[in-house]
């Protein structure tokens, strides 16, 4: 996949432990798993390609998904975020209290 010209390329800005976990899930789900766990939920090629090109542009940043000790990392950042922010509220939009 070829680089994005500078006019058209976009900056995204996240932490570091939002870096890890998201590249940690790029990973499993679109570069190990084809994207098969989220083919439903697809509804064009190109939402896998630019999944990809985060995945691909995180890679690039991040030495720490290939230092010793990772897992340790990764387990951190997920905690860490998790802290900040909360758990996800998986059922909010279920109408239920």
């Amino acid at each position: 996949m070829s680089e994005p010209a500078a006019s058209t390329a976009v900056t995204v800005t996240l932490t570091r432990e939002e870096a890890l976990v998201l590249h940690e899930w790029l990973a499993r789900v679109v570069d190990d798993e084809n994207a098969d766990g989220i083919a439903e939920t697809v509804e064009d090629d190109a939402e896998v390609w630019a999944l990809n090109a985060v995945y691909v542009a995180l890679e690039a940043e991040l030495a720490e998904p290939y230092a010793e000790g990772f897992d340790k990392a990764l387990k951190a950042a997920r905690r860490a975020i998790v802290t900040r922010a909360g758990r996800w509220p998986w059922d909010a939009g279920d109408g239920e209290a």
